[in-house]
């Protein structure tokens, strides 16, 4: 009988649920009594109830489940079937109905039991709405009726005080545990770990991993996974690594995820060859790589080593029958692209496309960004109507790097078109964008058609960032037009963006030009408070200013400091010295310093020789 029961039950659901899924509610639980008569008394009508109820809360028809168990309690519930219900009200997001079953169950029982508490608690911590307050006022509840919470609970409470950011006020709370002797375990800790781990705090959370090890409870998989996974998206992958082998010391078998984790950061680190030597160990021990590890690994040799390295994965990838994916094939494509096989790249393209396989928009972006480096515009072109027949759409970035191999190869007069196309397809240009195509009429010299896309950007409401006036502020000073750069410097400091090194430089030499060094040195001075270094060729405009006003002692002081540091004057520098010196009529101070070039095994131009009447072996 007791075998035959279950089985009975079984068959009582799958009839039920037909019924249900043929004709609805069909107000069964009214025929429940009809069930009980016909089965023979083998099932009680509480039994049937219980059965309704189990089936309308698994088909989500909460509001008939409870009608059924409004008429189950008149003959008396377990509190194991309510707390299935109170399970499914939760899980189904009835968090109105699942009080109220709650609220029941508490006024005219039966009275909740740990596992009820259990369920409430997850709906309070794990629900949409995180009701902190409540799930507090539950644990004080549990204590008020005698019920003790368990692990579990603990464990659940703690995730929800992480989960609403409040991850120092969990650990208080957890210490407090340990120090009362209260029930807790390793998922307590994990909770407390993950929430510092996810606040980006990983050294906090490495202490409470330690203090967990000191209070007798012992790391599980998942402690030492979290701290793995925090430390590795902190940039510490050593430490991750150093993690991982004490797991396997204490017999905690890694999962490939950790391991995943660990490679992962290597490479995004930049540290590719620890992350391949130790892909190269881990296959030497048996371990089996998946398609992810392979393509992390490849991923990160593609960028920082050889060739040679990245085809040996890859045919080791092929060999293994490990069919390289979308992803795969655009970091080849990029190896290449970065070693100069642009020949070579493309043809992997054409692999790619025989293989059944549709390139991204990335696999794209990178190949035409290699064509417009090269110079090769009207390649790149004509590879952008290929992948429009495709059906690959270019994006903004795409369009950036066209722009840019114009604007380098100074073909900035076809950038219109370009940009024409881009606006016609919807994308709306960034600062980057505008930013990249001003330097490029900076530099063609067309300081006019610069300028008007400057206050087009500022229009149109886009932000200029630091490039955008770097770009404009250096071509104005080179154009001798100081007045609107310094009007531009003025607005760039407005903004709260800070000069760099080639705005102060192009204003140094702006005002070296001019012969205004009291203002170049200013600059020179405010240059250095702000922790730039001047390089020699700021030295050597400040020398040439000096030499020029016949102002020598201030050249030769410039010139000492300059090589106090260790920067080695030019060609340019010491001409400028000689030359002013020349002009003072200091002909012994300027044959001194000709010499001095000459020791130093800089070549003078000619003209500078015949002005001193030597020649360049000659230095007295």
């Amino acid at each position: 009988m007791q075998s035959f029961l279950p089985r009975r039950i079984r068959e009582i659901r799958c009839w039920l649920q037909s019924m249900v899924d043929y004709c609805g509610n069909a107000d069964l639980f009214e025929l429940a009594p009809m069930f009980v008569s016909n089965l023979g008394g083998s099932m009680t009508l509480l039994q049937v109830y219980a059965a309704i109820i189990r089936v309308f809360a698994e088909s989500s028809m909460f509001e008939d489940a409870l009608l059924t168990y409004i008429e189950a309690k008149k003959i008396g519930v377990e509190v194991r079937l309510c707390n299935f219900l109170l399970k499914c009200l939760v899980e189904g997001n009835q968090t109105v109905y699942a009080r109220s079953l709650f609220d029941d169950m508490k006024s005219s029982g039966p009275s909740p039991n740990v596992y009820s508490y259990s369920v409430l608690m997850s709906m309070y911590t794990h629900g949409e709405r995180l009701c902190l307050e409540e799930a507090c006022e539950l644990l004080c509840e549990m204590e008020m009726n005698g019920v003790r919470p368990n692990a579990a609970i603990y464990g659940t409470y703690l995730y929800g005080l992480c989960r609403g950011r409040q991850v120092t006020s969990a650990w208080d709370f957890l210490q407090m545990l340990c120090q009362r002797g209260y029930p807790c375990n390793s998922y307590c800790f994990n909770a407390v770990i993950h929430g510092f781990c996810s606040e980006g705090q990983v050294y906090k959370a490495i202490q409470v991993f330690e203090g967990m090890k000191k209070g007798g409870f012992v790391p599980d998989v998942h402690s030492y996974s979290i701290l793995v996974n925090g430390l590795c998206r902190q940039g510490d992958p050593i430490t991750g690594y150093a993690m991982l082998d004490e797991m396997s010391r204490n017999g905690i078998i890694p999962n490939p995820v950790s391991y995943s984790s660990i490679l992962h950061s290597f490479c995004k680190t930049g540290e590719v060859k620890m992350a391949f030597q130790l892909f190269e160990s881990l296959k030497d021990q048996g371990f089996k790589h998946d398609h992810i590890v392979y393509s992390i690994i490849l991923h990160g040799c593609c960028r920082h080593l050889d060739l040679e390295i990245v085809y040996d994965i890859w045919n080791y990838m092929i060999r293994h029958d490990f069919a390289p994916d979308v992803y795969n094939y655009t970091s080849l494509i990029y190896a290449l692209c970065r070693h100069k096989y642009l020949k070579e790249a493309l043809a992997v393209f054409e692999l790619m496309l025989e293989n059944g396989l549709s390139p991204n928009v990335v696999t794209c972006t990178i190949l035409v960004d290699s064509l417009s480096k090269e110079g090769l515009i009207g390649e790149a072109f004509l590879f952008l109507d290929k992948i429009h027949q495709l059906g690959i759409v270019p994006n903004l970035c795409t369009y950036k790097v066209i722009i840019n191999g114009l604007c380098k190869i100074n073909k900035s007069s076809n950038v219109w078109d370009v940009f024409a196309d881009m606006i016609k397809r919807g994308y709306v240009p960034d600062v980057v964008l505008y930013s990249i195509i001003i330097d490029g009429f900076v530099k063609a010299l067309n300081l006019q058609e610069a300028l008007r896309l400057y206050h087009k950007m500022v229009d149109e409401g886009t932000q200029p960032n630091i490039f955008t006036y770097t770009s404009l502020i250096n071509g104005l000073c080179h154009d001798d037009r100081f007045p609107e750069a310094m009007e531009l410097l003025k607005d760039m400091i407005g903004e709260g963006l800070t000069p760099d090194m080639i705005v102060y430089t192009s204003v140094i030499a702006c005002y070296c030009r001019r012969s205004n060094m009291q203002a170049a040195v200013e600059v020179f001075r405010e240059m250095k408070e702000k922790g730039l270094s001047p390089d020699a060729f700021v030295y050597t405009c400040l020398i040439s200013g000096y030499s020029k006003v016949l102002a020598m002692d201030g050249a030769r002081l410039m010139m000492e400091e300059m090589e106090e540091n260790d920067l080695a004057p030019t060609v340019v520098t010491y001409t400028a010295l000689i030359i002013g010196y020349f002009k003072m009529g200091d002909e012994k101070e300027a044959k001194m310093m000709y010499k001095k070039m000459l020791q130093a095994g800089i070549t003078p131009d000619a003209t500078l020789s015949c002005m001193l009447g030597l020649s360049n072996n000659e230095g007295d």
